[in-house]
């Protein structure tokens, strides 16, 4: 059974990459899977959601105006569920590892979704609870240490939630296939084997998803068949003779 996604406490997030295990060799793996897909992102806005997104380098990407925003560093300062910024005011937003560290990750995409504007650019990266990372979990002592103090989520999952919101993914693909209990530079014959033969078992995720929204009222019939205007039906009755017969009018006859 799923758990809730909901936290009852807050979750303490990464104040920078150098507080994930191997923080470093992460945030390469990180840039490597985005650098394909800035080219094909466009607007005039672009989002950096949360401490780690504003130290990615996203200068592939050809938006012009690129901002940070976290309570703590950025240009905007302010809390990731409560955004400052205007409904449909971004074409993109960035969001790494914001999900499973913050205490309402549905209420972290709805408000994401209101400000991008009707076929914007979501961009999330985020750690994979199907992966080798849940290895972690089989020591207690690491419960409380980042990243398994977080809330893990399934790709696939995460997917559910945007399909909701009415997105569409166009990218849905793992990387980082590591433990990150040890050096990634171990038993790299390893990683190269399980990427190769599961590659949707990376422990770190990475999905794009456009927003699509149907417009609020449906679309008129270009055409319609107009029926005659008859200013006075008129009755047909049945002579004597069985024969239709148009009823003759009451009132005065012409002339």
């Amino acid at each position: 059974m799923l758990r809730p996604a909901y936290s009852e406490t807050p979750i303490q997030p990464p104040a920078n990459w150098q507080a994930l295990p191997y923080g470093d060799w992460l945030k390469e793996q990180v840039e490597a899977g985005l650098d394909e897909w800035w080219p094909r992102i466009f607007g005039y806005h672009l989002l950096k959601l949360g401490a780690l997104a504003d130290t990615l380098p996203t200068g592939l990407c050809p938006v012009p105006h690129q901002f940070g925003l976290d309570p703590n560093r950025g240009a905007v300062r302010a809390e990731l569920g409560r955004l400052p910024l205007q409904n449909a005011s971004i074409d993109a937003a960035l969001a790494p590892f914001c999900l499973e560290f913050h205490q309402d990750p549905h209420g972290m995409l709805r408000e994401l979704d209101r400000v991008l504007v009707s076929g914007g650019h979501l961009v999330l990266v985020g750690f994979s609870m199907l992966s080798p990372l849940s290895l972690g979990y089989l020591w207690p002592s690491r419960h409380k240490q980042l990243p398994w103090s977080g809330r893990l989520f399934t790709p696939g999952r995460v997917q559910d939630w945007l399909s909701l919101l009415g997105y569409r993914v166009l990218v849905n693909e793992c990387i980082a296939h590591h433990t990150l209990l040890w050096s990634p530079e171990k038993f790299p014959l390893a990683q190269r084997w399980l990427a190769d033969l599961c590659p949707g078992l990376g422990s770190v995720y990475l999905i794009v998803a456009r927003k699509l929204e149907a417009p609020l009222t449906p679309a008129r019939l270009r055409w319609q068949l107009r029926r005659p205007l008859v200013g006075q039906p008129v009755r047909e009755v049945v002579g004597r003779q069985g024969k239709p017969q148009v009823a003759a009018r009451k009132g005065k006859p012409r002339d």
